[in-house]
């Protein structure tokens, strides 16, 4: 029997690797992704804090009446404003400017006599589409707060008042977070998709290939007639069809841990390379994972009559491995218990993992059993349809 196994194994992996268009969609799409996801956060981290520290040029009326300290304070902050000679409002009505501020006569003398001056900051939300626009006033908003603070402070400082005494609480924040968490933060939402996306694809074609590909070109037949068991026939497709599954997730994998490490690092974030464990404990989840997989694909492929039918039929399966890997990604558990369950579980391992900052082999060891588990039971599933008689008779 093991002969035989050997020998089927060995012709579909000879067969799957000469086919050069099929290796090569199911190698170059999950690298695609892998580097997409790797490459993406950080490259959007960059550009936003780029964009936050370019000078902040605001269009404003009445700048001759702002005091000369609040428009320091902005200089601080690199916020310059422009006056604007026409009707402000209707600009920003219009979607022509994004926002602008409006400063009454009196603003200068208000704020010199210690009287409540007033800004009026206009914005339109709309003004150049979902991605083009959207005024941000955080930072304006920091800079009025700490002209605020420093003109209370030399106000009570004149009456002879300690300035602290305007400040009766401080909170103050530690970030006790390690830097394998901070490492790990993104893979913890990117991993559990990006595995999902390439176990629903990576053999998939293979196992189509070598069921309903075989009964379409009537070479299925002739295996069928040889002495050799359905079980050693049946275990040499399953066995091709696993090996050349895990080929996609190691190289994704692989690329996705290659390519974190080499984006470059943002100032205003803490970004830490992504720790190696992050790749071993994807594979360590992923392979159980894979099995499971292959053998749910050669389940809905053997049933079809045709590579095209196969194809329909492997539809839904994608979804049910891609939509528990979309809710690990979003919504990643707190207890331990939900790793037992089978598709779901690996990906919640996964995320725990990476928030964790280091290996949780109570989560491996439980995504692995509930993966093997459910490897068993498709098995049976899988041996009760490979049935020389019926797939003869089917042919």
């Amino acid at each position: 029997m093991w002969t035989d196994f050997v020998n089927i194994w060995r012709k579909e992996m000879v067969t799957t690797v000469r086919d050069r268009k099929g290796m090569t969609q199911a190698i170059l799409v999950p690298l695609i992704i892998a580097v997409f996801y790797a490459s993406f956060t950080p490259l959007l981290n960059k550009a936003m804090f780029e964009r936050s520290q370019k000078p902040l040029i605001i269009p404003a009326k009445g700048v001759a009446y702002v005091d000369s300290g609040l428009l320091d304070t902005m200089r601080e902050f690199g916020i310059t404003l422009e006056e604007y000679e026409g009707d402000l409002e209707a600009v920003i009505r219009r979607g022509d400017k994004e926002s602008g501020l409006i400063f009454e006569p009196g603003f200068d003398e208000n704020v010199a006599e210690e009287r409540p001056a007033q800004i009026r900051l206009v914005t339109n939300g709309t003004a150049g589409g979902i991605f083009g626009g959207g005024f941000s006033d955080s930072r304006l908003q920091l800079a009025v707060s700490v002209f605020n603070q420093k003109a209370a402070a030399q106000r009570v400082a004149v009456r002879g008042i300690d300035p602290s005494a305007l400040v009766p609480v401080v909170l103050e924040t530690e970030d006790v977070a390690t830097p394998e968490q901070e490492g790990a933060l993104w893979a913890s939402f990117y991993l559990p998709i990006l595995v999902a996306v390439v176990l629903a694809q990576g053999g998939l074609f293979v196992a189509i290939d070598v069921t309903a590909g075989e009964k379409e070109r009537g070479t299925l037949d002739a295996l069928l007639v040889t002495p050799a068991s359905d079980w050693a026939i049946l275990l040499g497709k399953m066995a091709a069809v696993f090996v050349i599954g895990l080929i996609p997730l190691l190289l994704s994998v692989t690329a996705f841990w290659v390519v974190s490490n080499m984006m470059p690092s943002v100032a205003a974030v803490s970004q830490q390379g992504l720790p190696v464990f992050v790749l071993w404990g994807s594979l360590l989840i992923g392979i159980p994972m894979a099995l499971v997989m292959s053998v749910a694909q050669m389940i809905v492929s053997v049933r079809a009559r045709t590579f095209r039918d196969a194809q329909s039929a492997a539809s839904p399966l994608v979804f049910a491995m891609m939509i528990p890997g979309f809710i690990a990604a979003f919504a990643p558990p707190k207890a331990l218990w939900p790793c037992l369950i089978p598709l779901y579980g690996p990906f919640a391992a996964l995320s725990r993992m990476t928030q964790a900052g280091h290996l949780q082999w109570d989560s491996i060891g439980l995504a692995t059993l509930g993966s093997l588990g459910a490897a068993v039971v498709l098995m049976a599933v899988a041996t009760r349809l490979f049935d020389r008689e019926r797939l003869l008779y089917a042919s």
